[in-house]
């Protein structure tokens, strides 16, 4: 079943492969837990409504993944959240396919939430005004990861999303973000980012 990316979502993930141009960053999507009887798998688009970023440069870093992920889920429990999916932008410019790690950790989701999908974000497009989205979803068919085409119809609301992802970069926004590396060098550093999420609500 599909994902879509919420104006939230989307921002956050363009913010934090903004503010470390030159390195690898990965980050959780997180979705809205909905009870089995009310959804019908074959026909609910699966809304992705925040995401919560990881790391920056070393990617494959185990134990603090494992660190991560069971304070994630904890989160994840007290909001009616559920981890629904993995993004990741790579640290060679034009490269979007899932490495290893990738597909490990999004593995490691699909075990809990068996629609879990990838989400490559494309830094080589990476501009201020974010006229096209710059992801690719990779969704999990036949012990495969293939990609499907990204459009308008994989966001709550593209006009949305590319107008407040552009503000937030024209004003820099990005240097304000919070990754699970800047929770662990400090940790007051808040990985909800209740700030950029504020700056977000605002602009709708």
């Amino acid at each position: 079943m599909p994902i879509i990316l919420t104006t939230q979502a989307y921002c956050k993930m363009i913010l934090h492969a903004a503010k470390y141009p030159h390195c690898a960053v990965n980050g959780l999507l997180v979705a809205e837990k909905v009870k089995e009887k009310k959804r019908d798998s074959h026909s609910t688009p699966i809304l992705c409504v925040d995401c919560v970023p990881l790391f920056h440069g070393t990617l494959a870093l185990a134990p603090m993944l494992e660190v991560a992920l069971t304070l994630i889920d904890t989160w994840c429990k007290e909001n009616k959240y559920v981890i629904a999916g993995y993004y990741q932008a790579n640290e060679r410019a034009k490269d979007l396919r899932p490495n290893q790690v990738a597909e490990k950790v999004a593995a490691r989701i699909s075990e809990n939430f068996n629609e879990a999908a990838i989400v490559m974000v494309d830094s080589s497009r990476l501009t201020m005004s974010c006229f096209e989205p710059i992801v690719l979803i990779y969704d999990h068919h036949e012990n495969k990861w293939k990609s499907r085409d990204v459009n308008y119809d994989c966001f709550e609301d593209w006009q949305e999303a590319q107008k407040i992802t552009s503000a937030l970069l024209e004003g820099r926004s990005y240097e304000n973000l919070i990754d699970f590396d800047n929770h662990l060098d400090d940790l007051r550093n808040d990985w909800t980012n209740p700030v950029i999420n504020k700056s977000v609500l605002d602009l709708c």
